[in-house]
């Protein structure tokens, strides 16, 4: 087994990474590119290098179907499974968030939901606030989950998607003496930034001695499963945190550090894993992503 496979199934192991997680990040990454659809024997060998059986992959594959990510249908003996319109719309979302940096020129505005209603059932709150985090949006207290970058309308085009009987009151607002608050740290808790800057050193502890190394030569496949673990561990950060506006963020973000050398590997992976993609999608998969990691 080469380091980068050993690697890969290592940090699999460690990060106690479950098939679900890694077929998300999978699907967002390497197939939405070029198609929202394909065979379950696909997913097989997508999931192969990570070290997930068949059966993981059935299992995972049945729950996001039960989740309403995915469909599924049988030709002949094959399954083929299809990105629902609320997959692609929160893989797309995950995009901006995941290949972009915080972005600047807010105009100090927030979307605000209020998900804790008499209307609104506890197993619905749960739904909606799953995904508004998925999405960035951060609790600001009981029952009130606020976002400084998805606007009103995309607001309600979530709601819709993800919980279409619940009224939930939707609205936008401002922070008065916004730089006091700031000043006084009441942003560094609410997005726990020190949480956050620990996580991006422990990836730049991970990734950074890759850039050093002649990963150009990488087999298609390992380059395939690097490629994908790198957008994993980064996902998994940047998912886990809300949308924080630049403005609000430290001086020499630690998250920019890790933008950069995110973009550095995926361009030089990127060649070597579409030869593998293309073999396993049955696609001609193109050898660069321009609209991924914009710098």
């Amino acid at each position: 087994m080469s380091g980068i496979a050993a690697m890969v199934r290592q940090r699999c192991s460690e990060a106690d990474i479950s098939a679900r997680s890694m077929l998300v990040t999978v699907l967002g990454d390497s197939v939405l590119p070029v198609t929202k659809t394909l065979w379950l024997s696909s997913l097989f060998e997508l999931a192969e290098p990570f070290g997930f059986s068949e059966r993981l992959v059935r299992t995972s594959m049945f729950r996001l179907a039960a989740e309403g990510w995915m469909s599924n249908e049988r030709i002949g003996r094959r399954s083929r499974y299809s990105m629902t319109l609320l997959a692609v719309r929160e893989s797309e979302d995950a995009d901006r968030r995941i290949y972009s940096k915080e972005s600047g020129n807010w105009d100090r505005s927030w979307t605000f939901a209020v998900v804790d209603t008499p209307s609104i059932s506890t197993n619905e709150r749960d739904r909606i606030v799953k995904h508004l985090r998925w999405h960035g949006f951060v609790a600001l207290g009981r029952g009130l989950m606020a976002s400084p970058s998805v606007g009103v309308s995309s607001l309600r085009e979530l709601l819709h998607l993800v919980q279409p009987a619940a009224a939930v009151p939707i609205g936008t607002s401002e922070f008065d003496e916004l730089d006091g608050l700031v000043a006084e740290g009441y942003f560094a808790d609410v997005f726990r930034t020190a949480d956050t800057e620990a996580a991006y050193s422990r990836f730049l502890s991970r990734y950074e001695p890759w850039s050093s190394r002649d990963i150009e030569t990488a087999a298609p496949l390992e380059a395939y499963a690097l490629r994908t673990m790198l957008v994993h561990e980064l996902r998994r950060i940047r998912l886990r945190t809300p949308d924080i506006p630049a403005e609000l963020l430290p001086t020499e973000w630690i998250g920019d550090r890790a933008h950069d050398l995110a973009a550095d590997l995926y361009g030089r992976l990127s060649p070597g894993a579409a030869r593998a993609l293309s073999k396993i999608l049955e696609v001609d998969y193109p050898a660069t992503m321009p609209d991924r990691f914009e710098r």
